[in-house]
C-alpha cells in the first residue's frame, strides 16, 4: 500500500518523551500524559527500531488493545509509516500481523480479562505493547501477559511497553502501579519492588508534538474547550489527580478531606471497624469523633497482598495479633475502645467449629455486629456522601489504601446508589460500618439478629449511641 505522505517525510522521534521512551533500558515502561503527544507512534517504533538488527524471526511482538475494533486506529497508524520505512514489508489483513523481509513479526491482538491470557499461554514475545492501558478496568490481563515476555535467543532485548492518558475505567489501577499523581514518584523514577521487574513511567506533553500543533492549529483550542473539568484536566494537562466517573466524584476533595496526622485527644470518642478478608484484603480502620461532630479516620491496617484486590491470606488470629500490637499503648493514652464493629458474616459458624469472630475473641479482640440489614449499603453510602459534602469527614494521609481505593470506586452499574461491590471496596465497607454506628437497628432486624449468639458481644449502646 502506498503512503499518502510526501516522499521527504521520514519518521524521527521528537525530543523529549519519545526519545526517552525509545531509548529506555528498563524492562517495563509506560508513556503517559496529555492527548496528542505522539504516544502511539512511539509505541510502534519501540518495536520497529529493533527490526533488521539481526534477530530475524526471533524478534516477535504483540501489541494489545482492549477490544478488536479498537485495533483499527493503531493498524492505520502503523500502515502510515511501516510501508515507507521498510520496503518489502507485508501486512496480513486477515490475521492482523506485520512480517518484515528479515523475518520479524508484530501481531495486533486484544484481550479484556485475566482469563484471556490463556489464549496466549506458552507464547513467546520478547516485546509486548499495550495501547491505552487505562481502558482495562484491572491490570490482571496486563500483568499475566508479562510471563510471555521471554525469548530463547541469547542477548535478545525483552521489554513491556504501554501508553495511556489519565481518565478511563483503569485510571486508578494504572495510577497505583506506576505511582502517579502528586504523592507518587516523579517521572523517570525507576520503581523497584521485590520479586518484580523494574518499571518506570515517562511523561508526554502535547507541546512536544510540534508537527501536530503546526498542522492542526485547532487541536489545542479543541482540548481547551472541553466542558467536563475532569476530562479537560486529564487530556489537556495530563493530570492524574482526577476521579472521573467515580461514585464520590461530586463530593471528594482531597485537598480538603485528607489531613496530616496529629495526636488524637483522649477526650474524643474512638472506635474501630473491620471488613474481613483472606484471599481479598481485610480492612481495619480506627475512627475518632471530635466535639464539633467531625469524624476522623486516623489509623489503617489493610491486608494488601501486593496487587489490586488481593489479600495477604492471614488467618484471624494473626490479624488479631497485629491489632493488639498496634493498640499496645492506646490505653495509656486514654483511648477507650468500647466499640469494635465488624461485618456480621464473621459470626457465622456454618461448616466450621468456630466462627472467625470467635477466633478473634479468643485472641483478645472482641467484635460486635455492624448494622448490615436491608438498604444498609445504600444508607451507608449516603452517610459517607453527606459527611464529605458537609466537610465532616477527614482522613489521615497515612491511610494510604483508603485514599488509593475509595475515591476511585465506581458506581454499581445495576444500582447507581451504591458502589461496585466487585471493585476493591473493603476500605469502603469498613468505613460505612464505622460511620453507621449511631443508627438504631430496626426492631424487625433486631428480632432476627441472633443477639443470643455466643460470639455476639452485647452492650447497651451497641446500636444507638448518644454523642
Amino acid at each position: 500500500m502506498a503512503s499518502k505522505l510526501p516522499d521527504h517525510v521520514v519518521w524521527t522521534p521528537l525530543p523529549g518523551s519519545q526519545m526517552l521512551f525509545l531509548s529506555c533500558p528498563i524492562f517495563e515502561a509506560l508513556l503517559e500524559g496529555t492527548r496528542g503527544g505522539g504516544k502511539t507512534d512511539a509505541l510502534l517504533m519501540s518495536f520497529a527500531q529493533h527490526c533488521g538488527k539481526g534477530f530475524g524471526e526471533h524478534w516477535r511482538g504483540a501489541l494489545f488493545r482492549l477490544t478488536y475494533p479498537q485495533l483499527a486506529d493503531v493498524v492505520a497508524k502503523s500502515k502510515r509509516w511501516f510501508y515507507r520505512i521498510f520496503p518489502g514489508i507485508q501486512f496480513n489483513e486477515s490475521n492482523y500481523v506485520w512480517k518484515w523481509p528479515t523475518g520479524e513479526m508484530l501481531f495486533f491482538r486484544y484481550g479484556s480479562s485475566e482469563e484471556d491470557y490463556w489464549n496466549y499461554h506458552g507464547h513467546e514475545y520478547p516485546w509486548l505493547g499495550f495501547e491505552e492501558l487505562t481502558n482495562w478496568r484491572t491490570l490482571g490481563f496486563y500483568e499475566a501477559m508479562h510471563s510471555t515476555c521471554r525469548s530463547s535467543c541469547p542477548n535478545m532485548p525483552r521489554m513491556v511497553r504501554a501508553t495511556c492518558n489519565p481518565y478511563g475505567v483503569g485510571h486508578a489501577a494504572v495510577k497505583a502501579r506506576f505511582k502517579l499523581g502528586i504523592e507518587g514518584a516523579p517521572p523517570g523514577t525507576v520503581i523497584r519492588e521485590s520479586d518484580q521487574q523494574p518499571r518506570v513511567r515517562i511523561h508526554s506533553r502535547l507541546e512536544e508534538n510540534r508537527h501536530l500543533l503546526q498542522n492542526d492549529p485547532n487541536y489545542l483550542p479543541t482540548l481547551e474547550s472541553i466542558k467536563d473539568p475532569n476530562r479537560r484536566k486529564a487530556w489537556l494537562e495530563g493530570s492524574w489527580e482526577i476521579h472521573a466517573g467515580a461514585f464520590l466524584e461530586s463530593v471528594w476533595q482531597p485537598q480538603k478531606h485528607i489531613v496530616a496526622p496529629f495526636p488524637i485527644p483522649s477526650t474524643w470518642k474512638v472506635w474501630k471497624a473491620l471488613d474481613w478478608g483472606y484471599a481479598r484484603p481485610y480492612a481495619v480502620y480506627w475512627f475518632a469523633l471530635d466535639q464539633d461532630g467531625c469524624y476522623y479516620i486516623w489509623r489503617e491496617l489493610y491486608g494488601y497482598g501486593g496487587k489490586d484486590n488481593t489479600g495477604t491470606r492471614e488467618d484471624a488470629a494473626a490479624v488479631a495479633k497485629r491489632i493488639k500490637t498496634i493498640e499496645e499503648h492506646d490505653a495509656r493514652l486514654g483511648y477507650d475502645y468500647r466499640q469494635n464493629l465488624a461485618d456480621p458474616s464473621i459470626f457465622s459458624k456454618i461448616g466450621a467449629d468456630r466462627s472467625i469472630g470467635q477466633i478473634f475473641k479468643e485472641s483478645g479482640i472482641r467484635w460486635q455486629e455492624a448494622w448490615n440489614g436491608p438498604r444498609s449499603r445504600v444508607n451507608g453510602a449516603q452517610e459517607i456522601i453527606r459527611l464529605l459534602s458537609e466537610d465532616k469527614l477527614k482522613v489521615f494521609s497515612t491511610c494510604k489504601h483508603w485514599i488509593r481505593t475509595i475515591p476511585a470506586l465506581p458506581a454499581d452499574h445495576m444500582n447507581p446508589e451504591d458502589v461496585d461491590s466487585d471493585a476493591e471496596d473493603h476500605a469502603w465497607d469498613a468505613t460505612r460500618y464505622g460511620l453507621m454506628r449511631r443508627r438504631r437497628m430496626p426492631e424487625e432486624e433486631r428480632a432476627s439478629a441472633h443477639l443470643d449468639h455466643p460470639d455476639y458481644q452485647h452492650e447497651n449502646d451497641c446500636y444507638s449511641f448518644n454523642v
